[in-house]
């Protein structure tokens, strides 16, 4: 971090510019940009990176490079034979301008790539793995100290437990010690900034006297992208946490390819300068590094009829996919999707998760999402070019292809990796769903999410149930067993929730049916978070002890008993301490009930069920809110309304809006009541003149117009 005591150069340097905000901590010099810092940075160490591949003369800098090849022995003819034309314009046999990107590629908004320079390396894929040391018994990097593998990657890396492989450890090494600025004063800075415990209590449910609003779900459907929609912290905590993670990764892996420069800049330079894999061997990242550019490779150059990959395989799409999968790019691109991605959907348990064991597939998913969520547009730019990608490798995966079973009764922590697929198929569908094109949001939505609820069935929903934990003493609690079954219970909780979104946001036919849900319902953030196995087991047996209502309570029950015309006090406890996101996944439900109802052209379909699980919906969350404060409910685990990042996880994400869910299912509801009452016979009328749907008249649709259009309806008639 930068020290506290500037000189007074510096000093003055600063108050004479404010917007230099980046501050070198080495000579203090300061930047607008952190990317001119990155490149400022690299003059204080005396790594080499770049290598001419003719005189072995290296160099810091790519256009340095680029210069040198002009006038060294064999740069200039091997310049002067290369085409001149790019890729897509050969294909094409257009004329191409020979910039970067070309005119052509510019004016489509497309990637620009000249491969026309020869790979030394195109057929070695495998070997360069191969020569990678297998062992990888003792990694030590350049300044000779040892990196474990669970340390390397794991966000939560800190003091190591008695877990064996199943890495663990505190979360705050990670960063240095400092805090955010306060946040701005609007509405929706508020929303993404204050504590967890104001939002809970300050809903529109505990104040039934006022008029209700719709202010997240009138942002979540007009807006397009991931920070845009969910809830991803302010701007400046984005930017702190991205400052943060800079230096400390530059510092320690200098070698690496993965700065903060533009990764795609001048891609006719990365065709010449090798992403330089040996400076990566004392990095326990780098086999996964090559294990990702393998299975790219694999679905670049093997295409199936109507794949969804495009690109061509050369060698500056081979460096291209080298350095964005870097070890340091892999560590910064995570520490995002924990920090600021991970709390809106948090089905992958932290504390345990080990880059090095994970999935290729799953950390490459991981990476893309981080990458999406960086404040650095560069990041965001470089992701999309490996949607698809990584779309592929996700889906043709022989775990996620196979047909096997997971008994609820074996120890189900062996069936972790099928799990892992589950979680990076969902993760590729939020990111395509959010951040793709019109053609992949329809394909996500209409072939992608349907065969990830097939794959869910296969594997089993009503395996995904807990152990009764409480029952069992510290030394037959296996923390592991616990994470592989609190994984499985969330990524069906999340495939639920998604299949209820598309139900609400684009009017699609739901694919799964409440009945279905014979599940237990996720545990409180109190033992998923926890650090340790000790922590784990002890969070266990204070909120969930033996003979509480969890261990018998499925969804589907909980679900059942908020249809009742009568909710018992004991039964509205059970469901208030379920926390929000069981709460959420709840009024979620209800739009699969209201679209059935809907949908139904029979007349002797009844609300009343609907109205009882709203009333007794808002009654839990009544009780819930009205208890939600950090250090009392063991659902907020962090208070600070401006969390340090090594905290920033521990967020509970955009399900603490799901009043809005309740309110937007409430509105539709009186709607429906009031249509029906009015509607005519419609087989007196016209053909032409036959609604499809009293509310929403288009059906499957990737715009969610429609839906803001009556989001804005119900906030305009309450007004």
């Amino acid at each position: 971090m930068p020290s506290d005591v500037l000189s007074p150069d510096a000093q003055s340097d600063r108050d004479a510019n404010p917007t230099l905000k980046y501050q070198c901590p080495v000579c203090s010099k300061r930047y607008k940009r952190r990317e001119h810092l990155s490149r400022h940075t690299s003059s204080h160490t005396s790594e080499r990176p770049y290598r001419c591949n003719t005189c072995d003369g290296s160099f810091k800098r790519a256009d340095v490079l680029k210069r040198h090849l002009r006038t060294c022995d064999g740069g200039s003819s091997r310049s002067g034979a290369r085409r001149r034309a790019c890729d897509r314009c050969v294909r094409q046999k257009k004329a191409c301008s020979a910039h970067q990107p070309c005119q052509g590629c510019s004016k489509k908004g497309v990637l620009c790539f000249y491969s026309s320079v020869p790979e030394p390396f195109e057929d070695a894929s495998l070997a360069e793995v191969v020569t990678i040391d297998a062992s990888f018994g003792n990694f030590t990097g350049q300044t000779g100290n040892s990196i474990s593998s669970t340390d390397a990657m794991n966000p939560f890396a800190g003091t190591q437990q008695e877990t064996g492989s199943f890495g663990t450890s505190p979360l705050d090494n990670l960063f240095n010690e400092s805090f955010f600025g306060s946040a701005g004063s609007s509405w929706q800075d508020y929303l993404l900034s204050a504590s967890e415990s104001e939002v809970l209590r300050d809903n529109p449910l505990l104040d039934t006297g006022s008029s209700h609003s719709l202010h997240f779900l009138d942002r979540f459907t007009s807006n397009s992208g991931l920070v845009s929609s969910f809830d991803c912290g302010t701007e400046l905590q984005r930017e702190n946490s991205a400052s943060q993670l800079a230096q400390p990764y530059r510092a320690g892996f200098p070698g690496g390819c993965g700065g903060l420069t533009p990764l795609l800049d001048n891609l006719s330079d990365a065709s010449t300068v090798d992403c330089s894999p040996i400076n990566w061997l004392g990095d326990p990242l780098s086999l996964k590094t090559h294990e990702i550019l393998l299975l790219i490779q694999e679905v670049v150059r093997i295409k199936p009829r109507n794949s969804a990959v495009t690109l061509d395989w050369s060698a500056a799409l081979k460096n291209a996919c080298l350095q964005f999968f870097s070890p340091a790019n892999l560590r910064r691109f995570l520490e995002f999707y924990w920090a600021i991605w991970h709390p809106n959907v948090n089905f992958v348990h932290g504390p345990s998760f080990d880059a090095v064991s994970a999935k290729p597939a799953l950390l490459a998913s991981m990476a893309v999402m981080g990458a999406c969520v960086s404040p650095d547009m560069p990041d965001n730019e470089d992701a999309r070019t490996w949607f698809n990608c990584v779309e592929e490798i996700v889906f043709i995966d022989d775990d996620f292809n196979s047909d096997s079973v997971c008994p609820a009764s074996s120890n189900i922590a062996i069936h972790r990796r099928k799990v892992q697929i589950l979680q990076a198929a969902y993760i590729v569908c939020l990111y395509q769903n959010w951040e793709g094109t019109d053609s992949s949001k329809s394909r996500i939505r209409r072939n992608r999410f349907a065969t990830l609820v097939s794959t869910a069935r296969d594997i089993g929903i009503t395996t995904a149930t807990h152990l009764n934990y409480a029952e069992m003493g510290r030394h037959e609690f296996e923390w592991k067993e616990f994470a592989t079954r609190e994984e499985l219970i969330r990524v069906f909780t999340w495939i639920f929730l998604l299949d209820t979104a598309f139900v609400i946001f684009n009017n699609l036919p739901p694919r799964m049916v409440i009945k279905e849900m014979k599940m237990h319902m996720a545990m409180p953030e109190a033992c998923f978070q926890a650090l340790t196995a000790d922590e784990c087991h002890q969070q266990i047996q204070t909120h969930r002890p033996s003979g509480n209502a969890y261990w018998s309570l499925s969804f589907r029950g909980a679900f059942e008993a908020l249809a009742k015309d009568h909710l018992s006090p004991n039964m509205r406890h059970i469901i208030a301490a379920s926390g929000p996101l069981n709460l959420f996944s709840l009024t979620s439900a209800i739009h699969s009930q209201i679209f059935q109802y809907r949908s139904s052209v029979s007349s002797s379909q009844n609300l009343k069920p609907i109205h009882n699980t709203l009333r007794n919906w808002r009654d839990s969350w009544q009780l819930f809110a009205s208890v939600s404060l950090a250090g009392v409910s063991p659902h907020i685990t962090m208070g600070d309304c401006n969390p340090p990042p090594q905290l920033m996880w521990r967020r509970i994400g955009f399900c603490r809006h799901c009043p809005e869910f309740w309110l937007l299912a409430k509105l539709m509801t009186e709607r429906l009541a009031t249509l029906g009452s009015l509607q005519p016979e419609i087989e007196h009328l016209p053909l032409d003149d036959i609604a499809l749907d009293p509310i929403l008249n288009q059906y499957d649709q990737t715009s969610m117009r429609q839906v803001n259009n009556l989001i804005i309806g119900f906030q305009t008639f309450q007004l």
